[in-house]
């Protein structure tokens, strides 16, 4: 794959140098104008529709972009060689070479307008791809519902005429940090792969130090090639303290439990092989690009697949937290919207999935579980709905389908929402919240929940949130969660969040890789690759 890019960026330079028309074959404007009558243009075998070229070109006179008399110009030279040079964003450069070949065949002006055309179109194709991405979000997973972004044609082809397309391109791709260092980690990555990656180390029994077998030196063959420093000892079999500290700088790089040693999880992320981490890169900066073109000057950003939250004030990290996200089967949902208001001392009404799936096979097998746990039960869900004492029902005769109660546990230590829950109204229902089981946190991987986005030291989140959305003063935040009053805070300034998914991100200049615990890196590769 990496070869065929360099084979096409020669080819297509190598073109692009000798390309001359014959004299009489020039785009001229009466060429383009011409060409432009029609609603379609068959170039290289490839039929596209015109119609929205023309606003464009008409505004410009018919003058062509690319062309100058008999040949390529400067921003068509350049386009051409952005086309090659697409791979760098994990894109494939046939996609758009394919729309200009046979260019040194053109024999007449109407053809030297066609390629005008199709220069065109093969320009704004790179630049949606660029801008929004190659893939429908929602096309992947129905759990991802991310607002496709609109293209505006007409500025697109203005500007690339103005400033040419390779700045252009500069402003359509994402500018968020993590981008750019996701596009610099993928020539490493390929790099790596040209040299021949590395190889996996056999299956067996967990490698733990102090330990003396021949699968260890190809542990320390599989990280040498990486780039780690280990290859230098007279005993390579042996799990010295050296090759410890590697083993737990490769744990914390991707997402592991951080022990030293080579049990079944650091076996598969060490057997991961190259090219499927090139392919990995490419998938999250396709995730990139779904997203809005504006996060927010300040905005939190949810990475579910790292179990981490970040709030951004002007551009930086001011503050960065564990979370525990959606179960497998309970996937957190991907999406943005805007934190409105935080609930503190909250309740908690039991969804019905939850309460009928969940609690009332507990319910029948003991009647006091609803007691015991300080559940309030009611007959309804209108704001009139009567109280019911559980002693009072035959549970036997309700069932998954016949559930007419509304289960609502009040606020308290147990409450399953702890202390405070931030809330941006969506379809899905779910919200950033603290939790009782804070012991989770803990844990390396974090996927505990029923969807919503459980948050560590919730109460401080809140207090920093506060101070730089306004709304409320950090230091009433304590007052009011001791009075044990459900209280409503509204924002000053409503708070940007995205919850996003990212199995590859760069912390400090160093790659994490992180499991794909809900399989969309798979669900995302069959439409790229």
């Amino acid at each position: 794959m990496i070869l065929s890019h360099a084979r096409t960026l020669t080819v297509v330079l190598a073109l692009c140098a000798g390309f001359a028309l014959n004299p009489a074959a020039a785009a001229s404007p009466e060429a383009v104008s011409a060409a432009l009558q029609s609603n379609s243009v068959t170039w290289a075998g490839r039929n596209f529709n015109t119609d929205r070229l023309r606003a464009s070109y008409e505004a410009r006179g018919h003058a062509p972009i690319w062309m100058s008399g008999t040949r390529l110009n400067k921003a068509g030279q350049q386009l051409v060689d952005e086309f090659a040079q697409s791979y760098r964003d994990g894109l494939e450069p046939g996609d758009y070479v394919a729309w200009v070949r046979g260019f040194t065949n053109v024999a007449s002006s109407q053809e030297a307008a066609k390629l005008e055309l199709a220069l065109s179109h093969a320009f704004l194709t790179l630049a949606r791809d660029l801008y929004s991405g190659l893939t429908t979000p929602s096309v992947t997973d129905p759990n991802i519902v991310i607002a496709p972004k609109k293209t505006d044609v007409r500025q697109w082809l203005d500007g690339a005429a103005a400033i040419g397309p390779k700045a252009m391109y500069v402003t359509l791709r994402p500018n968020h940090p993590q981008y750019a260092q996701l596009r610099s980690m993928l020539n490493g990555y390929r790099n790596l792969l040209l040299r021949g990656g590395w190889l996996p180390i056999s299956e067996g029994p967990t490698l733990k130090p102090g330990m003396d077998e021949p699968r260890i030196g190809e542990l320390r063959n599989n990280l040498g090639a990486r780039g780690y420093d280990v290859l230098d000892t007279n005993q390579p079999d042996i799990f010295d303290d050296g090759l410890v500290d590697v083993v737990k700088h490769f744990q914390k790089r991707h997402g592991l439990d951080v022990d030293g040693a080579v049990g079944p999880a650091t076996l598969r992320a060490l057997n991961v092989s190259a090219q499927q981490r090139v392919d990995q890169l490419v998938i999250n900066l396709e995730r990139w690009r779904w997203l809005p073109r504006k996060l927010g000057r300040n905005h939190i950003l949810v990475n579910q697949a790292g179990f981490e939250l970040f709030m951004i004030a002007d551009g930086k990290t001011v503050d960065r937290r564990r979370v525990i996200v959606g179960k497998p089967f309970h996937q957190s949902p991907m999406f943005s919207d805007e934190i409105v208001y935080a609930e503190f001392n909250p309740t908690w009404t039991v969804p019905t999935s939850i309460a009928t799936k969940e609690m009332l096979p507990k319910i029948r097998n003991n009647p006091n579980y609803l007691d015991s746990k300080g559940y309030n039960l009611y007959r309804g869900w209108g704001a009139n709905a009567t109280p019911v004492s559980p002693y009072a029902v035959d549970w036997s005769t309700v069932s998954r389908r016949n559930f007419p109660f509304r289960i609502v546990q009040p606020p308290g230590p147990t409450n399953a929402l702890g202390q405070v829950k931030f809330i941006f109204p969506n379809k899905f229902a779910v919200y950033l919240h603290d939790t009782p089981s804070r012991q989770l946190f803990s844990r390396t991987g974090r996927a505990f929940s029923h969807g919503c986005i459980r948050v560590e030291k919730p109460l401080e989140f809140a207090q920093k949130m506060f101070a730089q959305q306004g709304g409320l003063r950090p230091s009433r935040v304590g007052p009011i969660v001791e009075s044990r009053k459900q209280t409503r805070v509204n924002l000053k300034q409503r708070l940007p969040v995205h919850l996003a998914y990212f199995t590859a991100w760069i912390d400090d200049g160093v790659p994490l890789f992180f499991e794909d615990v809900y399989e969309r890196d798979r669900l995302v590769s069959k439409y790229l690759f």
